[in-house]
């Protein structure tokens, strides 16, 4: 079993904090993201449970789900 988090969509503003033409960078968001949390399962035989996206909602819009490629 995995579990992955990561934001939904693009939220709010994001800036790329840093020197020109320096290697690394800095990413500064908003302190207000959110996560959704992917969990994928693969048994040891190779068998596979569909995926489960948890969402942090007391209700579910439909159109979260539209465009589900893994069906989860």
């Amino acid at each position: 079993m995995d579990e992955s988090g990561f934001p939904p969509a693009n939220q709010g503003r994001t800036r790329v904090v840093g020197g020109r033409g320096t290697k690394t960078q800095h990413k500064q968001e908003g302190a207000d993201r959110e996560n959704v949390t992917a969990v994928v399962t693969v048994c040891a035989d190779g068998t596979t449970v569909k995926p489960m996206i948890i969402y942090k909602r007391k209700n579910f819009m439909q159109k979260w789900n539209n465009n589900n490629v893994a069906e989860a």
